[in-house]
């Protein structure tokens, strides 16, 4: 996770303790309390059912998307291309883009309609190192691996 993505997901990650601090000092406390844990329950939800914890290329051809609470898999196109980019070069050949899904907590998560290149599927936690895979069929996917040159090298052999 970049230090932008952490600053974010720690400040926001506080909100609920903020919340239940000034419970005890504000005279509508429950309300406050209620507020602390919704955002607790949207926060979890995001870490555990949207935030990748890893990108799997599996041998029988398909990308194994690994969440806390649930597993995606994704069937690799023969024909497909895969590369890495920055951020600024996404946003040079995509365009304006408006964002669909979770973002700011953990990283940005779930799809981005953008000008040039309609819907693209994402699943990013920094802004560097991001990879785009597109397949005849199916959407790019953007996402943002661990270590961005082997990932492309082994969707490349594959």
């Amino acid at each position: 996770m970049s230090a932008e993505m952490l600053a974010v997901t720690l400040i926001l990650g506080s909100v609920p303790l903020v919340c239940v601090m000034a419970a005890f000092f504000l005279p509508r406390g429950g309300i406050v309390l209620l507020i602390a844990l919704w955002f607790l329950v949207i926060c979890g939800a995001i870490w555990c059912v949207w935030r990748p914890m890893a990108f799997v290329i599996r041998d029988d051809n398909r990308l194994e998307l690994r969440f806390p609470v649930r597993r995606r898999w994704l069937e690799l196109h023969p024909q497909r291309q895969v590369r890495q980019l920055s951020l600024t070069e996404f946003h040079q050949e995509a365009g304006w883009v408006v964002r669909v899904g979770a973002s700011g907590f953990g990283g940005g998560f779930g799809w981005l309609w953008t000008q040039r290149r309609g819907w693209v599927e994402v699943y990013i936690s920094r802004g560097d190192g991001l990879v785009l895979l597109e397949q005849p069929g199916s959407r790019p996917l953007l996402v943002s691996p661990a270590q961005p040159e082997r990932f492309v090298e082994l969707l490349t052999q594959k």
